[in-house]
């Protein structure tokens, strides 16, 4: 693959023209040393097709055959903003990598693929050594708020007995589609056979934070819990596209547990709604860590779903140019600062 050099622009190309794409193509057209060679965007069904298609999109060429678009588009980078499983983002990875592709990914599963396909990781790091690529996950979480701060964090802490990690969010910011994988919008009864189902995970990515966590530190995740409960709407909520009316579920409250090295050593807590300030919940991202010198970390207000994930994808574009080929999971490239220069960062030395 071609590295990239001081004097060319980095070609970057789009999966996914949904609200974290949009934010990062706004975000992209800002550095003056990135070109847009063009976007994937597959034909829709079922809930939130036939919405049309931001206006930021105007001008980018639209594909809906990607092995076309990344023949004909020669993008050094493919920024992946489609789905969460694993199972259906990685063909999408596995054909960018074989063409020398660079992927950055925000699949959440992705973030620590052995936790839902074991045979995963070792063949993503192959591929990409072999190709000459990096494939890498990001997001807020798994990426940053469950994982790359509590170890930031970490590393001023004299002993870490525990780690818990809160965050609470604006859900509103989510289309239809997302609602429903977060168990937003359905009866009590049918948000529950949901769950059961596996149709309704809430956030997805809390396993893949945990194991992050503990393996950075040495550790193995012994025991793992994961419960998720709605939250019922006691007033109409009018959204963009639909309205969520009594009692309908309106968020979702999800807590993981985890033990290592015999005790209770991390605890997440996720709390989502389409209206927080409804149900008296303050927005924000809190990590503290227990010990010695207790580390308590309060982001007031929370970190923004789409804004900030769009700005992980495109922030962390020269930090994978830089990097020795392989997969990285969550929280294995550190969030790095925005590259504000006029000309492109320096020439990747591998490829």
């Amino acid at each position: 693959m071609k590295a990239v050099g001081r004097d060319s622009k980095v070609r970057i190309a789009f999966f996914g023209v949904g609200r974290v794409g949009t934010a990062a193509l706004e975000l992209s057209r800002s550095r003056p040393w990135i070109e847009v060679a063009g976007a994937v965007r597959r034909p829709r069904t079922g809930v939130g097709a036939g919405l049309p298609l931001p206006a930021a999109w105007e001008g980018v060429r639209l594909w809906e055959r990607p092995d076309a678009m990344l023949e004909r588009g020669r993008p050094e980078v493919a920024l992946i903003a489609t789905r969460s499983p694993l199972e259906e983002v990685l063909p999408d990875v596995e054909m960018c990598v074989r063409r020398g592709v660079h992927v950055i990914s925000t699949s959440e599963e992705l973030a620590w693929a052995e936790v839902e396909k074991p045979e995963a990781a070792a063949m993503l790091e192959h591929a990409a050594k072999e190709a000459g690529v990096v494939v890498s996950a990001v997001g807020i979480n798994p990426g940053l708020v469950f994982d790359a701060l509590p170890l930031v964090l970490a590393g001023a802490a004299w002993d870490v007995e525990r780690i818990v990690a809160r965050r609470t969010l604006d859900a509103s910011v989510f289309g239809r589609g997302v609602h429903r994988s977060l168990g937003i919008g359905y009866t009590e009864a049918g948000f529950r056979r949901a769950v059961e189902e596996r149709r309704v995970r809430g956030h997805i990515g809390f396993a893949e934070s945990a194991r992050a966590v503990a393996h950075a530190m040495g550790l193995e995740i012994e025991q793992y819990d994961e419960q998720i409960e709605p939250v019922l709407a006691e007033q109409e909520h009018e959204l963009a596209d639909y309205t969520i009316r009594p009692p309908e579920t309106a968020g979702a409250t999800q807590l993981v547990t985890a033990s290592a090295g015999g005790r209770d050593w991390l605890r997440f807590e996720l709390s989502l709604h389409v209206d927080p300030g409804a149900v008296g919940w303050e927005t924000l991202d809190r990590i503290r860590i227990s010990g010695r010198n207790e580390i308590d970390l309060v982001i007031r207000p929370g970190l923004s779903a789409v804004l900030t994930t769009g700005a992980l994808l495109v922030n962390t574009i020269p930090a994978v140019l830089a990097a020795p080929p392989g997969y990285y999971r969550a929280a294995s490239l550190l969030p790095t600062p925005p590259w504000l220069a006029a000309r492109p960062p320096p020439a990747a030395p591998f490829g």
